[in-house]
């Protein structure tokens, strides 16, 4: 497959690395770019080293993830990619705190990554929604998908977030797969002998948080974290897994680029998502935080 984009070549090129939804070894094109030897991991804002003589860098960059609240998931940071000229300074997007706050968006040179959407609100830059919210069109111009509504998938791009459930005993619209999962929805009405079941977060190169379940008679059941993919090496990052119970099911954090997301910690709070960019779980009580950001620099 070829890489997505070299120095003097144009933006359209990058299309050869546009996500399907098999989350498998499909993505591992960024891989040690062009045979590029990774020098830097960055984590936090602040300033980079650049030894003398290095103009240009290959840098990828990763916003942090969307926050979730009471009701669905938050989405994954957004990703970009490409040359940009060599600069010693950053900017690393923090994950979205809890409720409705969308992760921060990610800067090295002129590569720009933007936030996951928090719960039912849309990504930036490349960010995938939250549940019930699209997702938005990223630095290379690759389009977000679609919300989801009463209980669909979100569409796939920078994903987006599944609906809520329509009806009671269904399960909520999972996240969109995509290059970063969307949030799952949420399901929370009642009435009927019947389980109600949080959506699970999208698939992608950052996976969507989960969305939670309430008001079931029988059993509320916390959708999963989406999976990710570990940039450097391939494999698959994993999602945490929701709770479940009589009367609350909390969701499970997206997974980053270079971490896990978080199992939901009790039946009442979501998990929160794993370093770069993971989107949060829901939770009745207390969503998850979105995973922070993260910058790779390549020459």
């Amino acid at each position: 497959m070829a890489n997505p984009i070299k120095r003097g070549e144009s933006g359209s090129q990058v299309s050869s690395w546009n996500p399907t939804s098999s989350n498998t070894s499909y993505y591992t094109s960024l891989v040690n770019p062009y045979g590029l030897t990774l020098r830097k991991t960055i984590t936090s804002t602040g300033t980079v080293a650049i030894p003398d003589g290095i103009n240009f860098v290959y840098a990828i960059a990763v916003g942090g993830g969307g926050g979730a609240g009471s009701t669905s998931g938050g989405g994954g940071g957004g990703v970009a990619w490409g040359w940009t000229i060599a600069t010693s300074s950053c900017v690393v997007g923090a994950g979205g705190a809890p409720g409705s706050n969308g992760g921060n968006y990610t800067r090295y040179g002129n590569i720009f990554a933007g936030g996951g959407g928090a719960q039912q609100a849309s990504g930036a830059l490349g960010g995938a929604g939250g549940g019930n919210a699209s997702g938005s069109t990223n630095y290379w111009g690759i389009p977000g998908g679609a919300a989801g509504s009463s209980g669909t998938k979100g569409g796939s791009g920078s994903g987006a977030g599944g609906g809520s459930s329509g009806a009671n005993g269904t399960v909520a619209g999972a996240g969109g797969d995509g290059i970063s999962g969307g949030g799952g929805g949420n399901s929370v009405l009642a009435g009927g002998a019947a389980t109600n079941t949080g959506g699970n977060g999208g698939l992608g190169i950052v996976g969507g948080g989960a969305g939670r379940a309430q008001s079931g008679s029988t059993l509320n059941v916390g959708g999963n974290g989406g999976n990710g993919v570990n940039i450097l090496t391939g494999a698959i990052t994993i999602g945490g897994t929701g709770l479940s119970s009589a009367t609350n099911g909390s969701g499970g954090g997206g997974a980053g680029v270079a971490g896990n997301g978080l199992n939901a910690p009790n039946t009442l709070t979501g998990g929160s998502g794993g370093l770069g960019g993971g989107g949060a779980g829901a939770g009745v009580s207390l969503g998850g935080s979105g995973g922070n950001g993260i910058i790779y620099l390549y020459w």
